[in-house]
């Protein structure tokens, strides 16, 4: 998966906000995750859980800001996962992931942690039924294919 996204195929505008000030916010089971998603954690504590959520897109942008707060999230160990950001006098870490199937959605995460964190990994045990639904669907139209010939 590249390091970047592609040009053009993360909108500037988010699809989603997730903040968190003096608070928490969390987004997770099952739901439609955007091409772009923006979260804010100051003074508080935002968790994504991409595990259950359905990827219309194949790039996600996941824009984060943590000051004296943390954001936490988590991917399907089927999805790539990159990072680019940092921390000052915080932490920021992303466990990069490297998904062996063509059509696995790639999930960026970006920005800075301020005196607070910002952490991106994988689930483990979980994957994305929907990638396993759109090959098994290629792997039946190809023998169905095959078959006629």
């Amino acid at each position: 998966a590249p390091h970047r996204p592609t040009v053009g195929a993360i909108p500037i505008d988010p699809d989603d906000n997730v903040v968190a000030i003096f608070s928490s916010a969390v987004r997770k089971g099952r739901w439609r995750a955007g091409r772009r998603i923006h979260a804010y954690a100051i003074f508080g504590s935002v968790e994504i859980d991409l595990s259950e959520a359905l990827f219309d897109h194949q790039q996600v942008m996941i824009k984060s800001f943590s000051v004296f707060g943390s954001v936490e999230i988590r991917v399907p160990e089927n999805v790539s996962l990159r990072g680019m950001g940092g921390g000052v006098l915080g932490s920021f870490e992303v466990d990069t992931l490297d998904s062996g199937e063509r059509e696995a959605p790639i999930v960026y995460v970006d920005g800075w942690a301020v005196l607070g964190s910002v952490e991106a990994r994988p689930r483990r045990g979980k994957v994305v039924a929907d990638i396993l639904d759109r090959v098994q669907r290629k792997v039946d139209k190809g023998l169905r294919k095959h078959l006629n010939h």
